[in-house]
């Protein structure tokens, strides 16, 4: 539907614009009127009626103020019949009218169109997002870091699926007011403002490209939506903040019942300690299956890596090994990862009833909930510290006992990229470097009360078989979808 989208509920709304030169005439220059329904049938009816009224001020208005601009409108109907309407044609306007009275006839939306004018590209010359998306990544792949491409391409591949998701296959039926929804919806998704930049910043670049490359002919409408001024970004790029060791014992000792009770799955109960322990981020952590826990020589690890479909990580540099520190190993983890090795076998995930989302991967719940029970706990500097403050503990752990940032680096999943010395000459660091490091840390108490156990014996099997009907429902809804759009 041109012009229209949903907000985060659900409901279609619609988008109008009035034209240049009634700017002078009106006190806004766009209207947004919510159509009132999550039904995309109903949606369409309400739509081309508003549309249809509105185009009627449109010539009213400048009928009445004199102005010369004839406004021609193309409506296509359910069975591919086409009509042209000018409205400074009286005959042609008496129909126009008519098909307003009759929308409520027709079981399918009426599509309306506005005449092609000189500034907006012929059928025969317009572009398709992935086609053009297909010709950046050979451009910039000459000229791109390979962790600049890792980091663009997957924040424009977004961004091109979420407008195919919505019906919009063309570069320019793109412009400023679908950027704007487009950047609040990354912002709704995204805790920082500067990653929220980061996808506006790469989406700018490959409008940039189509520009030059006389594909798109308009102003690129990711310009000038960043939210930090450039002079601010040094502020926001450390914007989260480590907890402090008196907040550290109050989320796992002072609250541990609090703890046991608000994290009563295993991912939420063993995440934070092993991003406290271990330094991994959240998604490394919710990704990691049976067979990425083993031993080498004689030392437990947690192997961060891509290899499966569902499984990414931000850089190459994030792909590593992560021996389990002592304390760690004081908690029943491996006898809860014997478990699921024994009941769904080496190809399950460690966490086998999480659920894949398209934003957050399979780490919401935890970001989620530990956000609430943080939220019940912290008060101070709140807004800055999340789940990834833990991560921020190791690192500033690994400071305090100076040690060497090339270490530090491997251990976070850092980028070594520009540090000649360390690429040229360093070497890899060893399961045993790395784990006397992770146990100097030290946390102030006892890992060995952070025993998991589940409610009931059917407890894991329920979780599992949740996650089984979920995703046949969802399998359900989409065939049902593509059914009905045929």
């Amino acid at each position: 539907m041109f012009n229209t989208y949903q907000d985060r509920h659900g409901t279609f709304y619609l988008r109008l614009f009035v034209p240049k030169v009634l700017h002078p005439h009106v006190s806004k220059s766009k209207v947004i009127q919510s159509l009132r329904t999550k039904d995309r049938k109903q949606a369409y009816l309400r739509a081309l009626e508003a549309s249809l009224a509105f185009e009627k001020w449109v010539g009213d208005m400048k009928k009445k103020l004199e102005l010369v601009d004839p406004r021609e409108l193309v409506v296509t109907f359910p069975n591919g019949a086409k009509a042209e309407f000018d409205l400074d044609k009286p005959a042609e306007k008496l129909a126009y009218e008519d098909t307003i009275e009759k929308i409520g006839r027709f079981k399918e939306p009426i599509i309306v169109q506005k005449q092609v004018s000189a500034t907006t590209p012929h059928e025969g010359s317009r572009y398709r997002l992935l086609d053009l998306f297909e010709s950046y990544k050979v451009a910039k792949r000459k000229v791109f870091a390979q962790a600049s491409q890792n980091a663009y391409f997957p924040r424009i591949q977004k961004f091109i699926e979420h407008f195919q998701a919505r019906g919009v296959i063309y570069i320019d039926e793109i412009h400023k007011p679908e950027a704007s929804d487009y950047r609040e919806m990354v912002i709704n998704a995204q805790d920082s403002p500067l990653t929220v930049d980061n996808y506006t910043k790469s989406v700018k670049g490959y409008f940039d490209f189509a520009i030059q490359s006389g594909k798109y002919p308009f102003e690129n409408p990711f310009a000038n939506l960043h939210l930090v001024k450039k002079s601010d970004r040094a502020k926001h790029t450390d914007s989260w903040l480590p907890y402090t060791k008196d907040e550290i014992q109050r989320l796992f000792v002072g609250e541990f019942e609090a703890y046991k009770k608000r994290f009563p799955k295993p991912d939420l109960f063993f995440a934070p300690l092993i991003a406290l322990t271990m330094g991994l981020r959240v998604g490394e952590i919710a990704q990691l299956y049976v067979n990425d826990v083993y031993q080498e020589n004689g030392i437990w690890l947690l192997d961060v890596n891509e290899n499966g479909p569902d499984k990414k990580v931000k850089y190459p540099s994030s792909i590593r090994k992560i021996p389990l520190p002592s304390q760690f190993l004081q908690t029943n983890f491996l006898e809860y990862h014997a478990l699921i090795k024994a009941k769904y076998g080496e190809a399950s995930l460690l966490f086998p009833y999480l659920i894949k989302t398209a934003s957050n991967g399979y780490s919401k719940n935890i970001v989620t909930n530990w956000g609430k029970y943080k939220t019940a706990l912290i008060k101070i500097d709140t807004d800055q510290k999340s789940f990834h403050s833990l991560r921020k503990n190791v690192g500033a752990g690994m400071v305090d006992l100076l040690v060497d940032l090339a270490l530090r680096k491997r251990i976070l999943g850092h980028s070594m990229s520009g540090d000649i010395t360390q690429e040229v000459y360093g070497k890899e660091f060893s399961l045993e470097n790395i784990r006397s490091v992770l146990e100097s840390l030290n946390w102030g108490f006892d890992f060995s009360k952070f025993q998991f156990k589940f409610k009931s014996e059917h407890a894991l099997g329920r979780l599992v078989n949740s996650k089984a009907i979920h995703l046949r429902r969802e399998a359900a809804r989409k065939e049902a979808a593509k059914k009905a759009k045929q």
